[in-house]
This record gives structure tokens, sequence and C-alpha cells, in this order.
């Protein structure tokens, strides 16, 4: 069985995405790991050569504006880069996610027990959404729990929209999978408040208008980050490839109501999205939560 990893990555040094650790925490899972390098402004490209492993391979490619428009450069960039796997599964990952070392192993048995059931197009990966800061994560179904992440190569399957997820080529069908016992880590919401500031701002742009990315930019609190997100303090342990970085991190978040959120601020999504939980903690049953993918038991 040979396992690929894929990705892309444009101007990850400007934006404080952890693109290395990304790219280093799939090294032991795989036997060869696609970065795609769209034309950058700064210094993303020497980074990713300067890891320096060779199971990595690097590709360049032209930055198009014209897809400036719902986030469709996201899934173009992502698709080059699967093109160019040659593995019997396919392993992504984006530059704000980490996979953690201690899902290793099981993900490779999913793979291993899963390589010869057709049936079986991708596997799930399971989810802990950072918000503020590196030791609060996100506690709300508004976050995806798991999203597919290994997908089977040739099996007529890409990348569609802003890279969320896959769908097949023919008739744009979710895909039908398995979880892997892969768990990843994702800090797109937990840098440094005016970091967060500007990688949002590049997200928007590849989707909005300037003047609509400018209006939403300036309504963001002081501090950028929502000043009531639903979080729980985090007490695990961080990626490997991860621990330098959180290690240096100077900053904090503190919610004004982390779990139940005040009258004041109440408004409609949150309080069906406590709803949800309520039904989910009573009776194991997730409801209006927007699933990519068809998972087979």
């Amino acid at each position: 069985m040979k396992i690929s990893g894929f990705t892309f990555i444009r101007n990850g040094v400007t934006l404080g995405y952890p693109f290395i650790p990304a790219i280093r925490s799939l090294l032991p899972l795989c036997d060869e790991i696609i970065v795609n390098v769209p034309s950058s402004t700064d210094d993303t490209l020497a980074a990713v050569r300067a890891i320096g492993d060779p199971k990595i391979r690097i590709i360049e490619s032209e930055w198009d504006e014209s897809l400036r428009t719902r986030g469709l450069a996201m899934s173009h960039h992502t698709n080059i880069a699967l093109r160019e796997c040659t593995g019997d599964w396919c392993v992504y990952i984006q530059g704000d996610e980490v996979l953690h070392e201690d899902t290793l192993a099981a993900m490779r048995t999913a793979m291993e027990r899963e390589l010869n059931n057709p049936a079986v197009q991708g596997l799930l990966v399971d989810y802990t959404h950072f918000y503020g800061s590196y030791w609060t994560y996100a506690y709300s179904f508004g976050w995806y729990q798991r999203e597919v992440r290994v997908i089977r190569r040739n099996a007529g399957t890409q990348s569609v929209g802003d890279a969320q997820g896959f769908r097949t080529v023919a008739g744009n069908e979710k895909l039908h999978v398995k979880k892997s016992g892969g768990k990843y880590f994702h800090y797109g919401h937990a840098l440094a408040p005016q970091q967060a500031r500007i990688k949002r701002e590049n997200f928007l742009k590849l989707s909005q208008s300037d003047t609509a990315v400018a209006q939403e930019i300036g309504n963001r609190p002081q501090l950028f980050y929502d000043e009531d997100q639903k979080v729980k303090p985090f007490k695990g342990t961080h990626p490997a490839v991860m621990r330098e970085i959180v290690g240096a991190a100077n900053w904090t978040y503190t919610s004004r109501s982390p779990l139940i959120r005040l009258p004041r601020k109440y408004r409609r999504n949150y309080f069906w999205e406590d709803i949800a939980m309520i039904v989910k903690n009573l009776t194991g049953i997730s409801v209006g939560v927007h699933k990519n993918y068809r998972l087979i038991k």
C-alpha cells in the first residue's frame, strides 16, 4: 500500500499559517507528499524547500485572479496537487491543519483494512477547532466535527468549492466513507489577533468584493475574535510539531459567556446550536449538522 499526502499553500508566511508543521505531521504516514505552491509574494516556497525531506515533491503553479469567486481558487489548487499523487490513498491537509501523531497508527490501519473495498471512497478524520488561542477550542455544532481528508486515488473524486470537502467528478455526489481514527487539529482561528485579521481578509478576498471584505473586517471586535464564542479550555496535548509554536504564543482568549450566552447577546443561530447540543447530549443524535459525506457503518 502506498500513501500520498497532498496540500497547497500560498503566502503561508505572511498569513501566519502553521504550514510547515502541517506538512511535517504527514511525513510519518505518507510515502510521498505533493506540495503545490502557487506564485507567492513571500518566502513560502523557500520555507517548504527548507524542510529538506526526500518524500516531499514541490510543484509550482500560477495564481489565477479570475478564480476569485466562491473560493474556487482553493479547490483548483488542491486538485492540481491531487492529480500528482501516485499512492493508493491520498491524504489531504490544509495549511492550518495538523495531524496528531497519536492517531497515525489508527489511520494506517483503516487504510489497510479498506484498501480492497472499493465501496469505501474515502475516510473521515475528527477535528478539534481552536478558537482565539491555542488553549481554547470551539464547542458548538457550528463547527464541523468530521471531514473527508483521505480519498482513494482514481476514484473519480475531486476537491470542490472552497476545498472544504470532496465530491465525485461525475454527478457531484457525496463520497461514501468510513472513519479513519485520525484526528486533525485546526489552528486557523487560533492565530494572534492581528495575524487572524490578515488571514481572514485574505480568505474573504477569495470569494467577495474588496468593498464587502473591507466592511466585514471593519466590523470585527478590537481583538478580532468574537467576544462570545462558545469555547472550552483545552487540556490535552498538541501535536509534537506544533509545541514550539504553541509555547511561544503570548495571547489568550476569554469568552464573555463560554457555554451559555447571555440574553443580551442572543442570536437566533446560537439558540438553535444550543438546542442541537442538548439533543445530542440526551440522545446521541446530531441534528441540523451539514455532512459533506455519506457514512458507511
